[in-house]
């Protein structure tokens, strides 16, 4: 993950704002699920029921970035926590690991491998990204197009395109929902025909999540930037 930043983000604060634009998308990531009444309904129903329904997630995710000839380029994995509006937390894993977490008021971006911690408000860090569908209570007709594109290799599909033409780096967003309602596939492509693709598993709906998990202190000798 830091090696994608590096190559293409120039600057240490333009590589900070890129990754929250690959969280949105990342962790759009994500998630909900719902009962099986989803098999006979349609995408924008399963849609609908999430902001209804859904108040608290947990679930693992991976994560690939292809290149616009469909070669991976960059692979990932980790476990997220939501509880919704306005609180995450994104725990990448690996060496190069990373950290989100949202209080519902600020949102960390802790690199470990920089000794880095990046700060911005939670309204600058989703702005109005896919973000906004896990974390806030936003009606995302307003600034997305959306079409249902019906079932294919068994998930139903939603595809969401930004009114402004392109928000924030993504150009489309496709949402693919397995038969029991569950959201299980991301995939967006952004102006450069490179696809970042998001597979959830293990996921909860409205578990009880410790408030600690949306709580963040910067670790002693750590840079802290503000933004």
């Amino acid at each position: 993950m830091e090696q994608h930043h590096r190559g293409v983000i120039k600057s240490m604060q333009s590589r900070s704002r890129g990754f929250w634009r690959l969280w949105s998308i990342g962790g759009f990531v994500c998630l909900l699920g719902w009962s099986s009444w989803a098999t006979a309904a349609s995408g924008l129903d399963i849609l609908h029921h999430f902001f209804q329904g859904t108040h608290t997630i947990t679930a693992q995710f991976s994560q690939e970035v292809a290149n616009h000839d469909g070669q991976i380029v960059k692979k990932a994995s980790g476990r997220l926590w939501i509880s919704r509006p306005g609180q995450f937390r994104w725990d990448y894993s690996g060496a190069n690991g990373q950290t989100i977490v949202s209080n519902g008021t600020k949102v960390w971006l802790y690199e470990p491998a920089l000794q880095q911690v990046t700060v911005q408000p939670l309204g600058k860090a989703l702005g109005s990204t896919p973000a906004a569908l896990i974390a806030g209570n936003d009606d995302l007709s307003q600034r997305f197009d959306i079409s249902d594109l019906g079932t294919k290799n068994q998930l139903h599909w939603l595809l969401l395109r930004p009114k402004n033409g392109q928000d924030q780096g993504f150009t489309s967003l496709r949402l693919g929902f397995n038969q029991a309602g569950i959201l299980q596939e991301m995939r967006m492509e952004d102006a450069f025909q490179q696809e970042t693709v998001l597979h959830f598993t293990h996921i909860q709906i409205n578990s009880a999540i410790p408030a600690k998990e949306f709580q963040f202190t910067a670790p002693a000798g750590v840079d802290v930037l503000s933004q």
